[in-house]
């Protein structure tokens, strides 16, 4: 748009130009050519000519951006619907479909009506289903995921894809974009295959994790180049055996996976995934997240198993700083509580509840300035708040709340911006202390100082004049005490000086015994 102003700015500018230089020129030969009509009456239609062609110029300059939008955005829906390859979008909280491509609808073999009244569950196998939904949960917050899965047409027909998916934002929902690549046929070229050389092309094609085919009857394993690009492994390392993969298991999940896959095998099951620790090349261990499928004869014994192992180590790693990070902020005493980029209440621990009377169902989605804050929250602060958070910049304030009943509070809150892999923030931790008790306490220091000030004003300026008072009166009995009617009016004076002086004194007494009880 700043842009489409600026095109109409100049062009507006170089046609009043050119205007200016044939407006002369025009309004002579006008003159000239219709000598009945008045001059005042040609300038004034040839100015209605200007203001027409000009309101025209403006019309198709700003007319033509809309269309050139219209046009990029049906190339993009065109570029999704006909793409040769399956896409869809669902929204991450219902699962539902909410666009599917014509590839969809070929190769799944439903009706594009029927797939907007499914879920994504709909077309697995149902003993995934419970994978699926701890898979999706686990890849939710993730901006990209990979993965192999067996999908099920509406004939039952069931094959294996690859997915990728990313997150996305469709008619105002949270999504994630789907494109589903059909490696059926590899996955059987793979197990068919008898040479090892076209074997091992063809895994290596099917995913870039770690691809492993085990052959039960022989006990040697297949790998793609997963334990060299994952593990750090040469590739003379990686032995042909079941036991090397099995020596390499981290010692505290040894005895539960190999557990887990006998038991897989006995029970027939044709499908088997774990999570454990891998032993790298260097020593150190990474979390895994190992998947395979079972093959089996018509006696029902296992003959093959093809699988992928995926690294999860940065996944792990960072779950276990999420937990550990809750732990510590459903514990502290302060109020602690996440908001989203724009703000907006995500997650509150209790304290934050405990603080300010609003549970964390009432505070979710809302900013915390909205409900919060009072007529002595100070506006300044709040403005400055929201230019640093805008900023992406740490900082600390101190301000006046307000508890859901009403009743202020001073809160020291200091904000610490979240970044995500692209360097923009994307979430605020904001931790808030309960500082009344101090702010009162520096609220009676000052008072008490006050005090003080005024018992040392007293002391210097009203106490010094009856004072000086009793030494002059004292002075003058001292120089003439024959007179007895002036003694008289000097003690009279002398009296009234030394019940001054008891009433300061008096005084100040009570203003040091109020110090002592507030300070109680």
């Amino acid at each position: 748009m700043r842009h489409t102003a600026f095109k109409v700015a100049c062009l507006y500018l170089l046609f009043g130009l050119l205007w200016v230089n044939v407006n002369d020129i025009l309004l002579t030969r006008c003159v000239i050519a219709f000598p009945g009509l008045s001059f005042a009456l040609i300038s004034y239609l040839l100015n209605s000519v200007f203001i027409l062609l000009s309101a025209l110029l403006v019309y198709i300059v700003v007319r033509t951006k809309p269309l050139q939008k219209d046009r990029i955005t049906l190339q993009y829906q065109e570029l999704f619907y006909n793409h040769p390859v399956p896409m869809w979008v669902y929204d991450t909280s219902t699962l539902r479909f909410l666009a599917v491509n014509d590839a969809a609808v070929r190769k799944y073999g439903y009706s594009r009506e029927e797939f907007l009244h499914m879920t994504i569950l709909q077309i697995r196998n149902e003993d995934e289903v419970p994978r699926v939904l701890e898979d999706v949960q686990r890849s939710i917050n993730s901006k990209s995921y990979r993965g192999i899965w067996q999908h099920c047409k509406k004939n039952g027909e069931f094959f294996m894809v690859e997915i990728y998916s990313n997150s996305s934002r469709y008619e105002q929902k949270d999504a994630r974009m789907v494109m589903a690549i059909d490696i059926d046929a590899e996955i059987k070229s793979t197990i068919n295959a008898e040479d090892f050389g076209t074997r091992y092309e063809l895994l290596a094609k099917v995913t870039p994790d770690a691809i492993y085919y085990w052959d039960v009857l022989s006990d040697s394993v297949t790998w793609n180049h997963g334990p060299t690009t994952l593990f750090g492994y040469l590739e003379d390392e990686v032995l042909p055996t079941f036991k090397w993969w099995e020596e390499r298991i981290h010692p505290d999940d040894h005895d539960r996976i190999l557990k887990s896959l006998r038991n897989a095998i006995r029970f027939g099951n044709v499908h088997w995934a774990e999570k454990y620790r891998f032993r790298c090349s260097g020593g150190t261990y990474k979390y895994v997240y190992a998947r395979g499928s079972i093959i089996y004869n018509h006696q029902q014994e296992a003959q093959r198993m093809v699988g992928v192992v995926q690294d999860i180590d940065k996944e792990v790693h960072q779950q276990q700083e999420i937990e550990l990070l809750s732990l510590v902020a459903s514990q502290t005493t302060n109020a602690v509580f996440i908001t989203n980029a724009k703000g907006e209440i995500e997650w509150a621990n209790d304290s934050f509840a405990y603080h300010t009377g609003f549970s964390l169902k009432e505070a979710i989605g809302k900013r915390p300035h909205d409900f919060i804050t009072g007529p002595e929250s100070n506006k300044a602060i709040i403005q400055r708040i929201d230019e640093k958070m805008a900023e992406g910049i740490p900082f600390t304030e101190e301000i006046v709340n307000y508890k859901k009943d009403g009743r202020p509070y001073w809160a020291s809150m200091s904000v610490t911006p979240v970044l995500d892999e692209e360097g923009i923030v994307s979430k605020f931790i904001s931790i808030q202390t309960d500082i009344t008790e101090k702010k009162n306490f520096i609220n009676l220091l000052q008072e008490q100082n006050n005090t003080l000030r005024e018992i040392a004003w007293m002391n210097s300026h009203e106490l010094r004049r009856p004072v000086s008072s009793i030494l002059a009166i004292t002075s003058l009995i001292e120089k003439d005490s024959s007179d007895q009617a002036t003694n008289v009016r000097l003690m009279s004076m002398l009296q009234k000086s030394v019940t001054e002086l008891d009433e300061m004194i008096h005084r100040m007494q009570a203003k040091l015994k109020q110090q002592e009880d507030d300070l109680r």
